[in-house]
């Protein structure tokens, strides 16, 4: 399979997730904890895909490449969330579903090396600033990207959700 061909489903993914009436509950549910004010969502999205999905490449969860509607049929935005586990890429296509099905203009972030497409993060605009959204390391903040999460003291690493 083509990294090209997957990020080319993947920057599109979260647009059709941002329709499923599952995912749109919980974004309604957020936006109204958030007392309906985009940056306390961002936060609050953002907490849900970071911590609320452990971090798990999928080779280890399935042996194989695993992205909803791309490698198989099935696609369920909300099934990382209630697995518990996934990767990058589905842990960054639920924070963007989330920002986009209450309107915040939000997007996918690749991370290339060459032609392999290494990671996935996702950035939201609020009041016309583009903010990070590192999903997969424990300590990251919205707004920050990888290289700006602090690691793990003693460690010299990050600890991942």
């Amino acid at each position: 399979m083509s990294d090209r061909k997957k990020w080319a489903f993947l920057e599109r993914a979260p647009e059709h997730d941002a329709l499923d009436p599952g995912l749109q509950d919980v974004a309604r549910s957020l936006w109204r904890a958030s007392l309906c004010r985009p940056l306390v969502f961002a936060h609050l999205a953002h907490a849900l895909a970071r911590d609320g999905i452990r971090y798990q490449t999928d080779t280890k969860r399935t042996g194989g490449e695993d992205i909803a509607g791309f490698t198989r049929r099935q696609s369920y935005p909300l099934e990382p969330l209630e697995r518990g586990t996934d990767d990058c890429d589905a842990k960054a296509r639920l924070f963007v579903a989330l920002c986009r099905a209450v309107g915040l203009r939000a997007r996918m972030v690749p991370r290339w090396d060459g032609e392999t497409l290494r990671h996935v993060s996702a950035a939201v605009t609020i009041d016309g600033k583009e903010l990070a959204a590192e999903t997969i390391l424990a300590r990251a903040k919205l707004g920050e990207t990888a290289e700006q999460v602090p690691e793990e003291k003693g460690t010299h690493r990050w600890r991942y959700t």
